[in-house]
C-alpha cells in the first residue's frame, strides 16, 4: 500500500468518524431535550400536589358551575383566595404549554380533568372580573388552556382505568 492509499483511507475514516459524532451529538440533544420535558412534568405535578392547590380544588368543585362574582364573593374571602390559586397554577401552566416547556398530552393526563372542571365553575367570575377591572387578559393562558384541552377531546375521554385497563409495563 503506498502513502496515496494510506491517506484515502484515513481520510474515509475520518469522514465516518465526523458521521458518527454527528450522529451521537444528535442523540445526546435528544436524550437531554426529553430528559428537559420529564423534569418539566415532574415539576407540573410537583405544583398541583401542594395543600392549597388542593384545598382550593376542594372547595372549588363543590361549587355549582357557572358562579359569578357575586355569588363567589358572598362565600366569603377563601372562596376568592382558592379561585385565584387554582386558576393561576393552570394560568401558568398554559403559558408552559404553549411555549413548549411541557407537552400538552401530559398536561391533559395529569390535571386536564380538573383544568376543565374548575373552568366551567369559574368561567363567569373570570369574565366578571375581566369586565370590572378592565383586563381582558385576566387568565388568558388557563382560557387558552381549556380550548386546547376541548380541542383535544378532554371532556369526552374516558377515565384513564378505563382506557388503559390492559396496559403492561414495558419490557425493560
Amino acid at each position: 500500500m503506498d502513502l496515496n492509499e494510506f491517506v484515502n483511507i484515513v481520510q474515509v475514516l475520518g469522514i465516518f468518524a465526523v458521521i458518527f459524532g454527528i450522529w451521537l451529538a444528535l442523540k445526546q440533544l435528544k436524550l437531554l431535550r426529553n430528559q428537559r420535558r420529564d423534569l418539566a412534568i415532574m415539576e407540573c405535578a410537583r405544583a398541583f400536589e401542594d395543600k392549597e392547590f388542593t384545598e382550593a380544588y376542594r372547595l372549588l368543585t363543590c361549587l355549582k358551575v357557572g358562579q359569578t362574582k357575586e355569588q363567589l364573593l358572598n362565600r366569603g374571602e377563601k372562596y376568592e383566595i382558592a379561585a385565584l390559586r387554582a386558576t393561576m397554577k393552570f394560568e401558568t401552566i398554559g403559558l408552559l404549554v404553549y411555549k413548549g416547556v411541557v407537552p400538552i398530552d401530559a398536561i391533559e393526563d395529569l390535571v386536564g380533568g380538573a383544568a376543565l372542571v374548575i373552568w366551567k365553575v369559574l368561567v363567569p367570575w373570570i369574565e366578571d372580573t375581566r369586565i370590572d377591572r378592565s383586563h381582558a387578559s385576566f387568565l388568558e393562558w388557563y382560557q387558552w388552556l381549556v380550548d386546547r384541552l376541548i380541542e383535544r377531546g378532554e371532556p369526552d375521554r374516558p377515565p384513564a382505568f378505563q382506557t388503559y385497563k390492559n396496559w403492561k409495563p414495558p419490557s425493560t
